[in-house]
């Protein structure tokens, strides 16, 4: 049976905790020290392999803000399936920011994606001036999404929101 856990997790704490899915017992294997609350949640469904990869993710993602997740777990077995997360991230700094990330064991490992989404109020050439000068403009997604590559296997596109908003959707692959 699938399901779904939702957390919301402020400032380290847990603050609510809705569980639709069968719950497995987590082991100590493989989960990291202070892992995140995203982290133990995925061990506590039963998704181990992953849980380094996913303590990582989820801390570079949260980064000392207030963030609210869902998991979506798929049907047992758990740890040899795609999990993906949703999360709202509380920045002081960005208006309103939404990522997700999926991870998959294999043989080679823990295999990993993330997305971030962030409205910005401005024109998304004044969003590149101010917060993405350093990055390298490449060649447009299509015809209105521009890109900025921002090395290795990540991506960041920057899409108008109207005429006065820009959204920007960061993708790496890891």
């Amino acid at each position: 049976m699938a399901g779904l856990l939702v957390v919301t997790q402020a400032c380290g704490g847990l603050a609510g905790l809705a569980l639709a899915a069968d719950k497995a017992p987590a082991e100590a294997a493989g989960m990291p020290n202070a892992a995140t609350t995203m982290t133990r949640a995925a061990a506590q469904a039963g998704v181990l392999s992953c849980a380094a990869r996913i303590d990582q993710v989820s801390k570079f993602l949260g980064a000392g803000n207030e963030v609210s997740f869902l998991l979506l777990l798929p049907p047992p077995p758990r740890d040899q399936r795609l999990v993906a997360s949703a999360m709202e991230i509380d920045n002081k700094d960005v208006p309103s920011a939404y990522a997700s990330a999926e991870f998959a064991s294999s043989a080679q490992g823990c295999g990993a994606s993330y997305e971030t989404v962030t409205y910005w109020p401005g024109k998304c050439e004044d969003v590149v001036a101010k917060a993405f000068s350093k990055v390298r403009q490449v060649q447009a997604l299509g015809k209105s999404i521009a890109t900025l590559d921002t090395g290795g296997n990540s991506r960041i596109f920057l899409m108008p929101a109207g005429t006065t908003g820009c959204i920007t959707i960061k993708k790496e692959l890891l």
